[in-house]
């Protein structure tokens, strides 16, 4: 499962941050471990939509340390989550209540076998009456008498009662173990929450965000830090009720049996503090540290992986081995200050505790304390100090979910920059007229990509796009898709303002084949499908064949249920391309972009493929970009474009005759080659 999820969020990532059939898919397929109730309640997040955000911040660039404000906030809107399942949360408390208040009873149980087990005065073995209680007011009454035995058989009392330590130990345990079984059911539908509501935020926002934050940090917050967030804080829950109750417990009743005895051994229990003040704010920078390098050591992993052939290629294997140790020992170095930090806290703790026990056996030795009592009294007192250690790293957990929580929380509250209209309305059907008004757009503040650009596109017909790099021909396929917003001016389809439209819908009307293919680690079939969910085999296989990939899928060793490796590595760019054009035929939407759709083809696929794509293309407004003319000549208009400026629209002949431009790239393609 934590392969699959760390796939799963890799292969998001990376279609967010291209130009790629994701974010005009038709549908959106959620797969879940819970059940469809479950889902579909966490999908809606409502809690994440009524919090007030966290902080309005730039998480691309801001670290750790900069995140440092609203804590109380963040916990706040954590513990939320677990609120969210009132009914477990407060049947986790009320045992973790019983498990803290059965360690108070369990002194007076102790208190009650030794006062049976341990030798009388009078040599008697077995007394006629037990008063163990007689020092504590409310229970001085209290007294049992022994069954009658032989005295060869009183040992079977003796025995009853000391298993009175066993039972009690196992009805804590009971407690315990139904307090920790609740608190791990939520823990687990808080840590789905957490992934679904930052995975969903980040299938949500622009492409000017993908192209800010590194795919391994993304990667890291989904998968790990959601899960640092949702152990510690019930950690922190589980720690906060059952030890603060156990500890009450026990000095109540120790108090109330030796008042001036547990008033001198706890006399320097405050002291237990000082520890834990001492290294909070180390602990902080170090647990925020060691997020921040885990970031960046995913992202070493994620481009070392993603881009093999390009380390194989360039003999840069040791160069990035280098690189992931690095980072390694950095991460090492953060985790060994924050753990020495967090384990010197328990046996400063204990050292400080025993001052305190030293005391009180002086005070019991003064007072000629009884022994029973004092057994009892100081092994309740030894059992305060585990529960008080745990409570000392209270303080390094509380850190430590304060960073992974605030990032994550930081993702989930990113607005993104391309928004829907609150009354955006649903694009059902296009006949693909589009139009664009002196639209201007800039990726940068000193550059402009587009530049007053305005354009017809009538439906039905065929554009192409030509012109150098960084003319602009992708960024108007970017805009209509509403990948981006224009900085200035407008785009309509059909006469209407794309922007009046939800995104889903506009890019359902919308099919792309790019030049930058993108294959899931799945089936040949499925990859073939997402272009249309709900499409049919018969509808799978029709579309391959007008690709001109039926073939070559036949002859895979599993045909149509061959698995892809990443990226369909185990196939040719020219196959590759071919998988991808059968996904855009089956999705058949009345508009289709085409940005470079041959360009890993042969010449006879390529033909083949032009067949195919004129076919497709009837009754369709289609939009190409090519640089190899030879693809497009055929086009209705071609679009030349220089410097984010339209230089000239017409028909190949025309162009060649009076546009410049248009015969310089003819000339360098046919006459130069």
């Amino acid at each position: 499962m934590g392969g699959r999820l760390f796939r799963n969020i890799e292969r998001a990532a990376s279609l967010a941050s291209r130009d790629e059939t994701l974010r005009i898919g038709r549908n959106t397929v959620t797969s879940s471990p819970f059940p469809a109730s479950l889902a579909s309640q966490h999908c809606t997040s409502p809690m994440a939509k009524s919090q007030n955000p966290v902080r309005a911040i730039d998480i691309a660039t801001s670290s750790s340390d900069e995140l440092a404000e609203d804590r109380r906030s963040v916990f706040k809107r954590l513990l939320g989550y677990f609120l969210h399942h009132k009914g477990r949360f407060v049947w986790g408390i009320f045992f973790g209540l019983l498990a803290g208040v059965v360690n108070g009873v369990f002194v007076l149980v102790i208190k009650t076998v030794f006062a049976v087990v341990l030798p009388k005065e009078d040599g008697q073995k077995v007394q006629e009456e037990y008063r163990p209680f007689e020092d504590i007011p409310f229970l001085a009454d209290f007294t049992f008498q022994p069954p009658p035995l032989p005295e060869e058989k009183e040992w079977i009392f003796v025995l009853i009662v000391c298993l009175s330590i066993p039972v009690m130990l196992l009805i804590r345990g009971i407690f315990h173990y139904l307090h920790a079984y609740c608190l791990l059911w939520i823990n687990t539908r808080v840590l789905y929450r957490l992934r679904d509501e930052s995975f969903s935020s980040l299938m949500g926002q622009s492409l000017s965000f993908f192209n800010r934050v590194k795919q391994g940090e993304l990667i890291q917050t989904v998968a790990n830090q959601t899960k640092t967030s949702a152990d510690a804080a019930s950690q922190l829950l589980s720690a906060g009720i059952q030890h603060p109750t156990a500890i009450i417990s026990i000095i109540v009743i120790i108090a109330i049996m030796q008042p001036l005895y547990t008033f001198a051994a706890l006399v320097v229990f405050p002291l237990c503090i000082l520890p834990v003040a001492l290294i909070s704010r180390r602990v902080r920078k170090a647990g925020g540290k060691e997020e921040e390098e885990s970031e960046q050591l995913m992202v070493t992993l994620h481009e070392s992986f993603g881009g093999v052939r390009l380390v194989k290629a360039h003999g840069r294997e040791d160069y990035q081995r280098n690189c992931f140790n690095e980072g390694s020992k950095r991460i090492i170095k953060f985790i060994m200050r924050w753990r020495k930090a967090m384990e010197i806290s328990s046996p400063m703790v204990e050292i400080v505790g025993s001052v305190g026990i030293c005391i009180g056996m002086v005070y019991a030795w003064a007072t000629k304390m009884d022994f029973a009592e004092f057994t009892a009294v100081n092994l309740g007192l030894m059992s305060i100090y585990p529960h008080a250690k745990a409570l000392s790293r209270i303080q390094v957990q509380m850190q430590k979910c304060y960073v992974a929580a605030l990032k994550v929380f930081a993702y989930i509250d990113a607005e993104p920059e391309v928004r829907d209209k609150p009354d955006a309305k649903p694009l059902t059907e296009s006949h693909g007229a589009i139009e664009m008004s002196d639209v201007t757009f800039s990726y940068t503040e000193d550059r402009a990509a587009l530049d007053g650009v305005s354009l017809k596109f009538a439906s039905g017909k065929r554009y192409a796009l030509v012109g150098q790099s960084g003319s602009g021909k992708s960024t108007i396929l970017s805009l209509i898709l509403r990948f981006y917003d224009p900085d200035k001016g407008s785009i309509s389809i059909d006469g209407h303002d794309i922007r009046d439209y939800s995104q889903q819908t506009l890019r359902d009307q919308i099919g792309l084949v790019s030049q930058d293919t993108f294959l899931f680690h799945d089936t040949i079939r499925n990859n073939i499908r997402y272009g249309m969910l709900e499409a049919t085999d018969e509808e799978v296989i029709k579309a391959a064949k007008l690709a001109h990939a039926h073939n070559f899928i036949l002859e895979t060793e599993n045909g149509y249920n061959t698995m892809l490796g990443d990226k369909g590595c185990n196939l040719s760019g020219g196959q590759q391309q071919r998988l991808s054009i059968a996904r855009a035929i089956l999705r058949d939407a009345p508009i289709l972009f085409l940005d470079e759709a041959t360009s890993a083809l042969d010449s006879e696929s390529e033909r083949a493929i032009q067949d195919a794509l004129h076919e497709l293309s009837k009754g369709k407004t289609v939009i190409a970009i090519a640089h190899r003319l030879s693809t497009i000549l055929d086009s209705d208009e071609i679009i030349v474009m220089n410097k984010g400026r339209v230089i000239d629209m017409a028909p190949h002949e025309i162009l060649l005759e009076r546009c410049a431009d248009y015969q310089q790239l003819y000339q360098l393609q046919y006459e130069g080659g």
